[in-house]
């Protein structure tokens, strides 16, 4: 395995282990911490030292939380050989040894290992093996009940029940960030709400506001790919 920064080869061992770690009732009683971990570890070794695609939108939290997982390691580490080293060293306080005698998979390739760490929807057996894909999306997800909040009303684009909260609640924060850090244009912009978007700004939303990943609302629907709120929060002088 060579030591730069992109995906290389993984080594036997690191085949090992994550065979090991997929079947290992271990992972049942791991923090998502540890989870989200070995699976940013994996990613670096097996794909790319960093994310190949955009971070998920922010009503994907089990998708954003992988992403961050697999961004933060490419942070952290400068090649595949110090990624594979901790994901090793994970392995081993889990339980997994050398002299554990386990065949690594018959192919060099790491996709039956990736398909066990990225199938979110792969059945847990009941015995804890449930691998990192099933382990890290149960984490909760969000809220499904109705929210009447003016966060609520930006997620769910009803623009007569927001227009109805503004009128009154005139003294209403509109650039309020809720619990996750986002505001309701963030909402409203990353969702696609183009209607919500243009009754925030006339009443007096902030453009310029970013969430807790340093994005403003422009940025979130530039990633989202909704171009037409682009163009409305790119005109806001």
């Amino acid at each position: 395995m060579s030591s730069g920064g992109t995906a290389t080869t993984p080594s036997a061992q690191f085949n090992a282990a994550a065979a090991y770690l997929s079947l290992s009732s271990s992972l049942s009683s791991v923090s998502n911490t540890v989870k989200l971990e070995l699976y940013g570890l994996f990613k670096f070794v097996t794909v790319a030292a960093k994310p190949t695609s955009s971070k998920p939108s922010i009503f994907d939290m089990t998708g954003r939380a992988k992403w961050d997982a697999w961004n933060d390691a490419g942070k952290k580490y400068t090649s595949a050989v110090d990624a594979e080293a901790r994901y090793l060293q994970i392995a081993r306080d889990l339980g997994w040894s050398e002299e554990a005698k386990l065949e690594p998979p018959a192919s060099t390739e790491p996709t039956s290992a990736d398909s066990i760490w990225d199938d979110d929807n792969r059945p847990s057996d009941g015995k804890g093996s449930s691998g990192m894909g099933p382990s890290v999306s149960s984490m909760k997800p969000p809220d499904t009940t109705e929210d009447n909040t003016i966060h609520g009303f930006a997620v769910s684009n009803d623009v007569e029940a927001l227009k109805s909260l503004l009128k009154m609640q005139p003294d209403i924060d509109v650039n309020q960030h809720d619990e996750f850090g986002f505001t309701p244009l963030h909402l409203a912009a990353d969702r696609g709400n183009k209607d919500i978007v243009r009754l925030l700004l006339d009443s007096g939303a902030d453009h310029t506001v970013k969430d807790q990943d340093d994005f403003t609302a422009l940025e979130l629907a530039e990633v989202a790919g909704h171009n037409e709120i682009v163009d409305i929060l790119a005109q806001v002088q």
